[in-house]
């Protein structure tokens, strides 16, 4: 068995990675789209240019004369900035002469501009039945009354305006996923994986790197095993294995203390030493008495 210290999975960095280029990609298209329909949709939002929508402008203390048809929401919006506005002081009277009151919410709540002013709803019909209808206007500026339905089916007709809201509405929508998912994958930098294997099963790249036979890697190996570059790896590879094939050789007289080691080796050198020196004088001893015999 050896044991291996092993990079967390990386799957949910690549996910996050794939999650961020959705978000670009999906705000990159509705800045294009609404930049190619500006035009278009600076005629949507601004009641004062002409458009199927914008059906009636009055100035102050002047009425108007207009039918109205079933299922459309019709809202009058005068510019913002105005604080004492009374909408009671906007008449709409039909064919019988009476005064038809405010029913309904407005789809938007404010349109504007290329210029930066801003309009605000202030009444809204919603009619059961075709009505001719006098508009009497006495609330001190002018107003725009628009059919916001036709607004509504105008940008549904406009296929690059519809891409373009989705992509945003979806570019919105992916901000918490990202953050959330990352928060979750993130690695703690606190804990470490470590598994044994067999050695026989599929080894990962930090096996070669850590080979952990007998031996606990420090802080500093680890670290260079998981975040460190190619260089880093080979290096401690090396070191490493320098490190396992020197504590492999042992030691002499292992199983003994040192001192006793030391001792014995000095004894057996000593002995080694006198029996040489033995072996020379019996050789000058046995040359001396071939030359006497001789």
């Amino acid at each position: 068995m050896s044991d291996m210290s092993e990079q967390p999975s990386t799957w949910s960095y690549k996910t996050t990675k794939i999650l961020v280029i959705c978000f670009v990609f999906f705000i990159i298209i509705p800045i294009i789209g609404f930049t190619t329909e500006s035009s278009s949709f600076e005629t949507l939002t601004n009641p004062e240019k002409s458009h199927p929508s914008h059906m009636m402008e009055l100035e102050n203390n002047e009425s108007g004369s207009i039918t109205l048809f079933p299922e459309h929401i019709y809202t009058i919006y005068t510019k913002s900035g105005t604080n004492s506005i009374n909408k009671n002081n906007i008449i709409v009277i039909n064919e019988a002469g009476n005064e038809i009151k405010s029913n309904s919410t407005p789809i938007f709540v404010s349109l504007f501009s290329e210029n930066g002013e801003t309009y605000d709803a202030i009444s809204t019909w919603q009619l059961v039945e075709e009505s001719n209808v006098e508009i009497q206007n006495s609330i001190g500026q002018k107003i725009w009354l628009v059919n916001e339905s036709g607004i509504i089916n105008s940008i549904q007709e406009n296929d690059i305006l519809v891409g373009s809201a989705l992509s945003c509405i979806t570019s919105i929508c992916l901000v918490p996923v990202i953050i959330i998912w990352f928060m979750i994958n993130r690695p703690n930098p606190k804990t470490l994986n470590i598994k044994f294997v067999n050695e026989d099963e599929e080894n990962s790249t930090h096996v070669d790197l850590i080979q952990l036979q007998n031996r606990v890697p420090n802080s500093d190996e680890l670290y260079r095993a998981i975040h460190g570059n190619e260089s880093m790896k080979n290096e401690l590879k090396e070191e490493i294995k320098k490190e396992i094939e020197k504590e492999s050789i042992p030691a002499p007289f292992a199983d003994r203390p040192d001192g006793v080691a030391i001792k014995k080796e000095k004894i057996i050198f000593e002995e080694e030493y006198n029996s040489s020196k033995i072996i020379e004088l019996d050789e000058e001893t046995d040359e001396r008495w071939k030359e006497w015999d001789g």
